[in-house]
């Protein structure tokens, strides 16, 4: 699945070969032309836009060429344009055999049903399917630029006692407290989502553990001021970092969890930094 930034990217590029083809009718868009275009990933980003079909950046440059040379074949044929989907269609049914029953969609409409499938409905944050694609997604970025990346873990204190004593109302309207509190806290680069009932995952991309601690601290202490009746809010956390504790995107997330798991036991309402003495501890709550 690609993320919003790439969908972005590749309905803009969608909207510049419209362009060019309503101006030249007859002519193959420039923008889409090795030489010129800004980001070959863009490319890939559009057939997937377009046809829900993961490629390579080469297999979308090649599928990409073609239909255009089919598109301007079809034109002649009709003695009239054809618009590139319709081209792109016919390859992929007849010659790439990718698609066997196509479903033709509006793509605003497509992309308001993708964006529904990863944002949690209470919160607005995404959800832990778009976590588990956003994990990878990062962890292979800050492997590749040798960079930290930084997992802090939230997870809201005696929860079940709010529902117990307030109603599943009021619980629902900590947890959008508190994720407003996060997304007032963090940065546009920083992926925040909603994991569990009362559990939010932080990835912080560039960030060393002690960052990542300073900004679960900032958050900690301003819910910390959210009352409920006489009851004092508070959350336990978790942080871990690659590549310090762990060279796996899976163990980065399972050691933030325990160091979560590790300030429940210390008594609450704190952030603890993974280390070896956490690493190695059994946690009995």
């Amino acid at each position: 699945m690609k993320n919003e930034k790439e969908l972005l990217e590749a309905q803009i590029l969608l909207d510049q070969i419209n362009k060019e083809l309503e101006e030249s009718p007859w002519s193959i868009p420039t923008v889409t032309q090795a030489d010129i275009i800004k980001n070959p990933a863009s490319l890939s980003h559009l057939i997937y836009l377009l046809t829900n079909i993961s490629l390579t950046h080469k297999e979308a440059r090649i599928l990409l060429d073609k239909t255009f040379e089919m598109r301007i074949a079809m034109s002649k044929c009709l003695n009239r344009p054809v618009d590139f989907r319709v081209s792109l269609l016919d390859l992929l049914i007849n010659e790439k055999d990718f698609i066997h029953n196509p479903k033709v969609i509006e793509i605003k409409l497509y992309l308001e049903q993708e964006r529904k499938t990863v944002i949690d409905y209470l919160t607005g944050l995404y959800n832990k399917r778009y976590f588990d694609d956003a994990l990878i997604r990062e962890f292979n970025q800050a492997k590749r630029h040798k960079r930290n990346l930084s997992i802090l873990l939230i997870d809201i204190d005696d929860f079940k006692k709010v529902n117990d004593n307030y109603g599943h109302g009021m619980g629902d309207e900590v947890l959008k407290n508190l994720a407003k509190i996060i997304q007032k806290n963090t940065r546009k680069e920083d992926t925040i989502c909603r994991t569990g009932g009362e559990e939010f995952t932080l990835l912080l991309p560039d960030t060393p553990s002690e960052g990542a601690f300073k900004v679960g601290e900032k958050i900690r202490i301003e819910f910390n001021n959210e009352k409920l009746g006489s009851d004092f809010l508070s959350f336990s956390g978790g942080v871990s970092v690659f590549p310090k504790d762990s060279d796996k995107a899976e163990e980065i997330v399972y050691l933030a969890d325990k160091a979560m798991y590790y300030s429940k036991y210390l008594g609450k309402n704190q952030i603890s930094i993974m280390n070896p003495n956490i690493r190695e501890k059994t946690i009995l709550l």
